[in-house]
């Protein structure tokens, strides 16, 4: 009789058999096909995250080839291999543990005993997880054994960074890549679990559990042990999102139409009013899932939710999200620091601001205009043509269009200048001065990379933080600034408008003149 104190779910339903194991259909199939071929390798890497399975798909692979009834494409699970094997004492089938036997002289002992038969089985399989801990010797001395081992030897590798592996042993093994299962296949596994165990549960709760799990079906387990015995028996979504540190759905809701509303204050009571025993980098995780959702949403019109952001604006929201997240671990206060990015999303998201596909327009029309600024506008810029930079300033202009940005690096790009000092040859990144402690450093370095990479700098770029730049940002405004004055001279001069005037003794307010936008 099963009860929770005794049993460790994930050690219980760990699976037997080939046909138990969760969310690995192809790699499953793969392996069985070759049985029926006949055709077994003498070298498999497993290869995948946490929890994805790869020491279990190892482990039943060892009990088909070392199963007392034969070969096939499923162990007996009755001879007294296949038991041993579950208890984890069968003798031919030797695990090693790389991450604690790391050392050459560990792997030379192991590789001595190749050449000996097995003990009472028709293989010795030698299964090797977390191999990519092994040191480079190690990994030498196991190399020479690869490539020419006993036909009595079968070698099975588990690893969580196949990317560590040295190519020459990765040539040598059949590598199979296991792929995060989705959320639907966990809660489908969990569901039948909870059947089994007539544990009650809300189908939300395990949607979020799901989530949580990050496509693992071990972590899936885990996290379901502890809402079980959180839950006594009766899982419930509020208890659920309590436990993992996450907000409810509504709260989150609520913070995306402060965010629509650019509602600073509603924003930080909200956050305030959490409870303090949320994890506030799973608030960042919800929403980027919600600002992707809106995003998904926009694209395929089924659109409904209350907060209508511009699409530009839903990306840059998301990219803000991302890049702030990179940065949590550095927060003293993490709640101090999930209301400072949402307070920078609401100073960033400007639905007046220009749109990145009108820029290379504006560009074009500050060449052509340039003539229309006013007297003053135009003495101004004459005093600061006389600085190097200005040209280079105009040629960051023409750059900035060709370089494709989007969200929070367009936004920076758009309040930047890239010169080199021609004094100095020194290349110097210029942000505008009022932006100065507003943008991440990992979206500075990121903007910096791109930068480099366009005009193949090799070496440092200097970051300064100046005024009076003429920015992409700046160059709009100087063209809305035009476009108004042509408006207003267009409207005072039109008869209609001077008798409407006369009529009602009014004036034209210059700052009620707005572009009209579709």
């Amino acid at each position: 009789m099963f009860t929770m104190n005794n049993d460790i779910l994930a050690l219980k339903y760990r699976p037997k058999f080939f046909h138990e194991v969760t969310g690995q259909n192809e790699v499953v199939e793969t392996i069985q096909s070759s049985i029926k071929l006949e055709k077994i390798h003498h070298a498999y890497l497993f290869s995948g995250t946490r929890g994805m399975g790869k020491t279990t798909i190892a482990r039943l692979f060892a009990k088909i080839l070392l199963c007392e009834k034969g070969v096939s494409e499923e162990p007996c699970g009755d001879c007294s291999s296949c038991r041993e094997i579950d208890d984890t004492n069968q003798i031919d089938l030797i695990e090693i543990d790389a991450a604690s036997r790391t050392k050459v002289e560990d792997t030379r002992s192991l590789m001595e005993n190749v050449q000996y038969a097995p003990t009472k089985s028709r293989f010795k399989i030698y299964l090797i997880d977390e191999v990519h801990m092994l040191s480079t010797k190690s990994f030498n001395a196991l190399l020479k054994t690869i490539e020419e081992p006993p036909s009595h030897v079968k070698f099975l590798l588990a690893t969580t960074e196949a990317e560590k592996l040295p190519d020459t042993i990765l040539s040598r093994c059949l590598h199979f890549r296991l792929k995060s299962a989705s959320n639907d296949i966990i809660i489908s596994h969990l569901e039948k679990i909870l059947h089994s165990e007539d544990i009650k549960y809300e189908k939300e709760a395990l949607t979020i559990i799901a989530k949580n799990s990050y496509g693992s079906i071990r972590d899936s387990l885990s996290i379901l042990e502890r809402c079980i015995t959180y839950c006594q028996k009766n899982i419930q979504t509020e208890k659920v999102l309590k436990l993992l540190g996450n907000i409810d759905l509504a709260t989150i809701d609520n913070l995306v139409l402060y965010l629509n509303n650019k509602d600073e204050k509603s924003v930080i009571e909200a956050i305030e009013n959490i409870d303090e025993s949320t994890n506030y980098i799973n608030v960042i995780d919800q929403l980027i899932e919600k600002f992707f959702t809106l995003i998904y949403d926009d694209i395929s019109n089924t659109k409904d939710n209350k907060a209508k952001f511009a699409r530009e604006d839903i990306h840059l929201i998301y990219q803000i999200l991302v890049s702030s997240k990179k940065d949590y671990v550095y927060a003293p206060d993490k709640k101090d620091y999930l209301i400072m990015i949402l307070l920078r999303i609401i100073q960033f998201s400007n639905n007046n601001e220009f749109i990145a596909d009108d820029i290379s327009s504006k560009y074009d029309e500050h060449k052509l205009n340039n003539n229309d600024i006013s007297n003053d506008t135009v003495e101004q810029d004459n005093q600061k043509n006389n600085n190097n930079d200005d040209s280079q300033e105009s040629s960051w202009l023409e750059t900035y269009v060709n370089l494709n940005l989007d969200g929070l690096l367009l936004h920076l790009a758009s309040h930047s200048v890239f010169i080199i000092d021609e004094i100095s040859n020194e290349h110097l990144l210029k942000i505008s001065l009022h932006k100065k402690d507003v943008y991440p450093e990992t979206c500075i370095n990121d903007l910096i990379k791109v930068i480099k990479k366009h005009y193949s700098v090799d070496g440092k770029i200097s970051v300064i933080y100046a005024d009076n730049l003429l920015t992409p940002m700046a160059l709009n405004a100087k063209s809305e600034k035009i476009d108004i004055e042509k408006r207003y001279d267009r409207i005072k001069d039109n008869p209609d408008i001077n008798k409407l005037k006369k009529v009602f003794n009014a004036d034209i307010e210059k700052a009620s003149i707005k572009k009209i936008t579709e």
